[in-house]
């Protein structure tokens, strides 16, 4: 009777086996989570399943979730468009609405223009504009007050000033930048985001806790252009400001040259003062607008 019983129990194994084998479905682990296996005469073939997937691991934080960097780097490339229509301007801020209250603006002549309508509108009050015709990102970066160095810095307190000095003194809590105009010629593209980053990081060093801001560089009437002071440099510009921007902490751009500009990437006529690129006080209240200037 016991070597009856044993003889059936080994033949029931027997027969579970080869059901196991025809009809056989497998889980193994691998890099992907669990698989079904199918075994049938002898061929081996991985079926997906969903019913044996493991839960996904958690995401890894991309760039824009890690806290960003406050000291600005030189960008190892740059975004360089070789045609207007390729590029126009970056259309969008980075910031919805800019920060006015206690603010430093910095720029040239066309920014010298837009001082002259707030100051007409009574707008920004709270605001020190530091600007001056055939201002730079190069001449900001000077602290020279020799006579003989070629361009002027800005007026504050009835007396020149180097613009990195006037900021350590009015340690503003924002600070905005609208220059480029004046680069584009000597120091291209590459040169004067080179410098912008320069500045930046010299303001931080100064006011470590300010925003900044960079104002997008205006571009000329179509006729206006010249062989390098093109809107085309321009256009490029902006964009690796705007890039340059994306990435830093208490770094915003302002765009506000898309919504002047005409179909061929030009200053629209209507907005300009002088066929080349100052403008009316219509573009102004375009600037007003876009940085949320009241009265």
């Amino acid at each position: 009777m016991k070597i009856l019983l044993r003889i059936t129990l080994v033949f029931a194994a027997i027969v579970i086996c080869m059901v196991g084998v025809k009809i056989g479905y497998y889980r193994f682990t691998n890099k992907s989570g669990y698989a079904a296996v199918t075994v049938s005469a002898n061929k081996v073939t991985a079926v997906p399943s969903t019913e044996y997937q493991t839960k996904p691991a958690a995401p890894v934080p991309t760039p824009t979730d890690a806290p960003k960097p406050l000291k600005v780097e030189v960008p190892e490339r740059f975004v360089i468009y070789s045609a207007a229509d390729s590029t126009g301007s970056p259309v969008g801020s980075t910031v919805e609405k800019p920060d006015l209250a206690s603010s430093v603006f910095i720029g040239d002549s066309v920014s010298l223009g837009f001082s002259r309508y707030c100051a007409k509108k009574g707008l920004m009050k709270d605001t020190t504009f530091l600007t001056v015709g055939s201002y730079s990102v190069a001449h900001a970066l000077s602290t020279s007050t020799d006579e003989s160095k070629g361009f002027k810095h800005p007026m504050y307190k009835g007396k020149e000033m180097p613009v990195l000095n006037a900021i350590a003194e009015i340690k503003p809590e924002n600070v905005y930048f609208c220059l480029g105009i004046n680069d584009i010629v000597d120091h291209g593209v590459e040169g004067t985001v080179k410098n912008y980053c320069k500045i930046i990081n010299r303001v931080r060093e100064s006011v470590p806790d300010a925003n900044i801001y960079i104002v997008s560089t205006t571009f000329l009437v179509d006729a206006a252009q010249k062989k390098n002071l093109n809107n085309l440099n321009l256009s490029n510009l902006n964009h690796n400001m705007k890039l340059l921007c994306l990435d830093y902490d208490k770094l915003e751009y302002i765009d506000i040259m898309s919504h002047l500009q005409d179909e061929k990437y030009a200053l629209r006529a209507e907005y300009c003062s002088d066929e080349y690129i100052h403008q009316t006080d219509s573009a102004y209240a375009v600037w007003a607008e876009m940085l949320g200037a009241k009265q």
